[in-house]
């Protein structure tokens, strides 16, 4: 079953700098944890050979101690030195193991004693010290036994045994000092990944204000190369959607002065006209040739408006669309209540709301706005009681001049372009209409807007 993180979330951990920074944290612990590995390994070892070594001191003193007693008083001495894990007995020759051990227990007494000393192993050797020294397991302890000549020629047999320690555990200084290591490094990561990363989370904020503000400030081209050159053809592309967009603005205020000119000659011949009913049809055609004119720029030149963003109060925005069409002798109820100022461009919005309204009102006799406000999303919803749009005709009813052939014909007015500014309204908000056939009958067209971080959210 799959979990819903909070959209915070989500969008914390599927950015780029998140998962590099995970990519490079899951490196670094992998590191660690092979030197934490290794350092344990290593201080088994140092530990296993300091103990064999202090085992050899051990029997070096005892040669020592013998050597230097008399013969009569070696037994005495045995006595002193035996222990617990170190059993020392003096043997005939006949009772001497037969096999020389390999390893460096003899290079180990001898540089001890400063003279070499015959050692044999017994019991048929085993893996002393490197190999050699008698070395042989029989369950948990481990038993060293091997047999020594002295100076004089008298054989010792030395037994040694201990209990195999476990590898030393880590020392509380040393994880500490691990965690600080790592704690640092993953810092350090951060910030160089956040760096990084920091000119695409530019290029992204620019490329979602690019719609909505032609004339921001360019892309600093600073940075590594790929992000210097990725900045500097955004800045290239952001110059010459400008430039376009100017130069249709001049070429949209020619044509309007231009078209508006020799239909005013039109009008104005057509008074002439002694017929009556053929001036009538004259007016009425220079009539639709005008709203045609008039819908087409204002299409063009709709979203060149240099309207500021502001906090919008849009309860009192829809209660006014409501109230001057109820002057009209036309009934619009209004349900829901947004919790919040929006912040937007509020001619726009009432032009795209307006026209929603029309709509319902033309086509469907009947206006009804539903208000849906969470934290994430405004929702204002128009509906209708017409006939709807047919299904697959739906995603198409949006572009510009297009008309679906059923109800909403050109004999009800218009030229196709109300659905068209609402949705290039929407989408400058960085919106979404959504068009859908209500189950009752009638259309649902709703206008999603996204709800900034900045705004006042309702708890």
């Amino acid at each position: 079953m799959r979990m819903n993180l909070p959209r915070s979330l989500q969008s914390l951990t599927g950015s780029l700098f998140a998962r590099m920074v995970m990519i490079l944290l899951a490196g670094l612990l992998a590191a660690q944890l092979a030197s934490l590995w290794l350092q344990w390994g290593e201080r088994a070892s140092v530990v296993s050979q300091a103990r064999v070594l202090n085992f050899a001191d051990r029997v070096v003193e005892v040669i020592r101690v013998l050597e230097a007693e008399p013969t009569t008083r070696r037994e005495a001495a045995l006595a002193t030195l035996r222990a617990r894990d170190l059993q020392l007995t003096l043997i005939s020759d006949d009772q001497v193991s037969p096999n020389e051990p390999r390893g460096q227990i003899q290079a180990t007494i001898a540089a001890r004693l400063g003279s070499a000393r015959e050692v044999r192993s017994l019991g048929g050797g085993g893996s002393g010290m490197s190999g050699g020294g008698g070395m042989m397991q029989h369950g948990n302890p481990t038993m060293r036994r091997f047999d020594v000549r002295l100076k004089d020629g008298q054989w010792l047999r030395i037994v040694g045994t201990n209990e195999v320690a476990a590898p030393p555990a880590l020392s509380n200084d040393l994880i500490v000092q691990l965690l600080i290591t790592l704690l640092i490094v993953a810092a350090v990561v951060m910030i160089a990944v956040r760096e990084a990363t920091r000119p695409l989370q530019q290029l992204a904020t620019a490329a979602d204000t690019l719609g909505s503000d032609l004339d921001a400030p360019p892309l600093a081209e600073t940075g590594p190369t790929e992000t210097r050159r990725a900045a500097q053809a955004f800045n290239r592309m952001q110059a010459r959607i400008k430039h376009l967009i100017d130069e249709r603005a001049r070429a949209l205020a020619a044509v309007s002065h231009d078209l508006r000119t020799p239909l005013t000659r039109l009008r104005l011949r057509a008074e002439l006209v002694d017929d009556e009913k053929l001036r009538e049809q004259m007016a009425a055609d220079l009539d639709a040739m005008a709203a045609m004119i008039d819908a087409t720029l204002d299409y063009l030149r709709g979203l060149q408006d240099a309207e500021v963003a502001r906090p919008i109060d849009m309860n009192a925005l829809l209660q006014s669309l409501a109230d001057d069409a109820a002057v009209l002798g036309k009934a619009i109820r209004v349900d829901g209540m947004a919790l919040a100022p929006f912040t937007g461009r509020l001619s726009a919005l009432r032009r795209a709301v307006q026209n929603l309204i029309d709509n319902a009102i033309k086509y469907g006799h009947s206006a009804h706005i539903l208000i849906d406000d969470t934290v994430s999303t405004l929702r204002v919803t128009v509906e209708d009681e017409g006939y709807g749009i047919a299904p697959d005709e739906l995603p198409r009813v949006t572009e510009p001049y297009y008309r679906p052939d059923a109800s909403r014909s050109r004999e009800t007015g218009g030229v196709g372009l109300g659905l068209s500014i609402v949705k290039d309204i929407v989408l400058l908000h960085g919106g979404e209409l959504v068009l859908s056939n209500r189950p009752q009958g009638g259309l649902s067209a709703a206008i999603v807007l996204p709800r900034s971080r900045n705004e006042v959210s309702p708890d």
